[in-house]
């Protein structure tokens, strides 16, 4: 496992599209994935409970095993078919052949509850069963689905998805780079920083390009560059020239650093923290 950058791509609700988050993975594809490594599918889903404080609330009065529990229950469900968290994803040797996954890659999806009140996260099985039957006055209030696909790209495992919400309808994408040969966090810092600032500026045009481009026309349909229209227009593509700057938000490492997981960024804990951080961010 690896040390990663978790980020989301800025856009405004009207730009949120399906057609932009396609563009992105093609251009992801095809300039971060340079040795043409095998592509596999990833996916990790997000869901929010919150306690119910209706009088009729199921359980309420049968909830003495409900004390200690938190208001907000995040659980995390990991793919474990070469996803975060689960080691490395299968790679190709030089004759063609993948090498098998991590025994972890081996085992069903994992489950993580990330209790954001609490600054802390409950990762053995047993202790999430034991923990999530304890919130029978909990209901349901958000659901993120994150699916998309994963390749190598060197030493760096990278990942892009689409966001979907309760109902079904896409809510933006993510993107992840996991550094995976270390195990000590801060020998991992320089190279992940080096390659996220790589992948950022390959993909810069991708994420910004549609800002800079459009212009006001007029009725021949060519460019208007005198009209106060024309002026108003180029004046708001450089206000959001400036906004797109910095289009691709890494989730900050105080995320981890707040669960006392900076010194360990390399499991289940870890990828489940940063990523409810990072589709709390998209709704906000």
């Amino acid at each position: 496992m690896g040390a990663r950058r978790v980020m989301y791509w800025r856009q405004p609700a009207n730009r949120r599209t399906m057609q932009n988050y396609l563009e992105l993975a093609r251009a992801v594809s095809s300039r971060l994935n340079v040795l043409d490594a095998r592509e596999t599918r990833w996916s990790a889903e997000v869901t929010l409970r919150r306690r119910a404080n209706e009088p009729d609330a199921p359980g309420m009065f049968v909830s003495l095993t409900a004390r200690d529990v938190a208001e907000e229950v995040f659980h995390v469900t990991l793919d474990a078919s070469g996803g975060a968290g689960s080691g490395f994803v299968a790679r190709e040797t030089g004759d063609g052949v993948a090498t098998a996954p991590s025994s972890s890659a081996l085992v069903a999806d994992r489950s993580v509850l990330v209790l954001r009140a609490e600054r802390r996260c409950v990762e053995d099985p047993i202790e999430v069963k034991e923990y999530a039957h304890r919130c029978a006055t909990h209901r349901l209030t958000h659901r993120a689905k994150i699916e998309g696909t994963q390749f190598w790209s060197g030493d760096f495992a990278v990942r892009v998805g689409k966001v979907e919400n309760m109902q079904g309808t896409y809510a933006g994408a993510v993107l992840e780079f996991e550094y995976g040969p270390v195990s000590v966090p801060e020998a991992a810092e320089p190279a992940l920083k080096e390659f996220t600032h790589f992948a950022t500026e390959a993909l810069r045009d991708v994420v910004s390009g549609d800002v800079h481009s459009r212009d006001v026309l007029d009725e021949k349909g060519t460019r208007n560059t005198s009209s106060d229209d024309g002026q108003s227009q180029r004046k708001e593509n450089k206000e959001n020239a400036s906004e797109y700057e910095n289009a691709l938000v890494a989730v900050p490492d105080s995320t981890l650093a707040a669960f006392g997981l900076n010194a360990r960024p390399f499991g289940d804990a870890a990828a489940a923290t940063l990523y409810v951080a990072c589709v709390m961010s998209m709704q906000s």
